[in-house]
């Protein structure tokens, strides 16, 4: 297993009855077709590398050009969704195991089923966290 920290560009819906699902995904330029759901859970996220946090601290990164906004941590910025797909590039590649998170949404329940904002529309809030090939 190999751990990454990637961003990348995803497709959700419903993949096997599980609303919200990633449907297919683009990890360094490759397309990724999700097969099947095999897992889904919430986790904590690691709140202690935010910028709000480092704020709190003193360590502002900002530019020194005028006011900044303070950075202020959100409910996404604690607890994130993860995805374990099995996903094959294009229709006819090997499958591989990938694990996909993404900020779980304000105002969803931490243990309802199929939770978060299920939506046909592609959203760059995902992250690359594990893939087992």
């Amino acid at each position: 297993m190999r751990r990454f920290s990637d961003e990348v560009h995803v497709q959700s819906g419903e993949v096997g009855g599980t609303a919200g699902a990633p449907v297919q995904f683009v990890w360094r330029g490759r397309l990724y077709v999700v097969r099947e759901v095999l897992s889904c859970w919430r986790e904590r996220s690691a709140w202690w590398e935010h910028a709000a946090v480092a704020a709190v601290h003193g360590d502002a990164t900002g530019s020194g050009k005028g006011p900044t906004k303070r950075a202020v941590l959100e409910i996404g910025d604690l607890e994130r969704e993860v995805f374990r797909v099995e996903a094959s590039i294009g229709r006819t590649g090997g499958a591989g195991v990938y694990d996909l998170a993404r900020p779980v949404a304000p105002g969803t329940a931490a243990v309802s089923e199929g939770a978060g904002t299920p939506s046909s529309e592609a959203s760059e809030d995902w992250q690359l966290l594990r893939v087992s090939d």
